[in-house]
């Protein structure tokens, strides 16, 4: 019970003062409250439940929020932030390591999503050569990803 007080506690005073801050106008904050700010408190609130007790579960939540909020925020702002599905695909990975420093769950899915991440931010865009190695399995790495998933998600547990 104390560990969804927590949560509601932060999702509710930290969306208490982002619309507080949109009301007042106040100049300082106005560049930092968009939606994605909204993602990121949510976000936050997941991670504090996460380390405050031994519930592991809200991790995978609070950095796919948090990144995903982060993202979107400095995607607009930042000048050569990285764009498209692998940065997601890398913020989804980084969820699945943390998850399973907390839960022993997902080490896998987080290998998976890496890699995928990893050849699409900097493999697929700049080397050309690796283009031509891996463009004829570019239109069925979806079908792999979703078929890893179903193997996980029907496997039997011995």
């Amino acid at each position: 019970m104390k560990q969804q007080s927590i949560f509601s506690g932060i999702v509710l005073l930290g969306t208490g003062l982002f619309f507080l801050g949109t009301q007042m106008q106040v100049a300082e904050l106005m560049p930092y409250l968009s939606w994605p700010m909204l993602l990121a408190i949510i976000g936050i609130a997941f991670l504090v439940q996460s380390t405050s007790g031994k519930d592991g579960s809200s991790a995978f939540s609070g950095i796919l929020l948090t990144g995903l909020g982060i993202h979107f925020f400095a995607s607009g702002k930042v000048e050569g932030w990285p764009q498209g599905i692998g940065v997601i695909l890398l913020i989804m990975a980084a969820a699945f390591f943390y998850q399973y420093k907390k839960t022993k769950d997902g080490l896998i899915a987080g290998i998976v999503m890496a890699a995928i991440s990893v050849w699409l931010l900097f493999i697929k865009t700049k080397n050309a050569p690796a283009q031509d190695l891996f463009s004829g399995i570019e239109g069925f790495w979806p079908i792999a990803v979703a078929a890893i998933g179903a193997f996980f998600l029907f496997k039997r547990k011995k």
